[in-house]
């Protein structure tokens, strides 16, 4: 199964990539309770590269969890082979990143300095990576422990939306060293909430 293939093939480039990821969990970690951590991270050229690679290699792994427990799982792809569906959430993912590019273009905030505005927008690497994984610990933990799929879907998409609003929080607190928290509120609401409710909405209506 293409499934299976997948998974074989993205836990070799993981494994491949395990020494950058050893190198670059503190500051992973560190980036869950402080945003300072993330500036530190993307002021150094070899953490922020090996960032970069490691948040790269995660796009296959996160594709099949969501798929392999149906994180998203609009109705109209049940009309079609695992497969097919399985293709559809790289078309997803793919779908919400040039979303979160178009966003980053059309509402580039002028008076903020352009390095605080990456690495705002940077610092979604990072929680992608951590993201990531988590949902396969839980995945592989939970299956062996003989836990209800259903169960295990609810529980990652809670703790996914966790780790979202702890990602959300740190880019506030980003961009609020460059304009108040009110303004730095409204830029977060263009760059995230309209990206994300797109992909969302389909989900439910269809």
């Amino acid at each position: 199964m293409l499934f299976d293939a997948l998974a074989v093939f993205s836990f070799l480039i993981v494994l491949l990539l395990l020494k950058r990821l050893v190198n670059i969990y503190p500051s992973l970690m560190a980036s869950l309770i402080r945003s300072k951590e993330l500036i530190n991270l993307e002021a150094s050229v070899k953490l922020a590269r090996d960032r970069d690679m490691l948040a790269l290699a995660m796009v296959m792994p996160f594709c099949l969890v969501a798929f392999r427990f149906r994180l998203y799982s609009p109705g109209f792809l049940e009309r079609f082979t695992d497969n097919q569906a399985l293709g559809f959430y790289f078309l997803f993912f793919a779908a919400y990143l040039m979303l979160r590019l178009l966003s980053s273009w059309l509402f580039r905030p002028q008076k903020m300095p352009k390095k605080t505005y990456a690495v705002g927008n940077r610092a979604s690497y990072s929680f992608f990576i951590v993201l990531t994984l988590v949902l396969l610990a839980m995945g592989g933990v939970l299956e062996l422990l003989k836990v209800d799929e259903s169960v295990v879907r609810s529980a990652m998409l809670w703790v996914s939306a966790i780790i979202y609003i702890i990602f959300l929080l740190r880019k506030t607190q980003i961009f609020a060293t460059s304009c108040s928290i009110f303004t730095a509120f409204l830029y977060l609401c263009a760059l995230e909430m309209i990206p994300t409710g797109i992909l969302i909405v389909p989900a439910i209506i269809f």
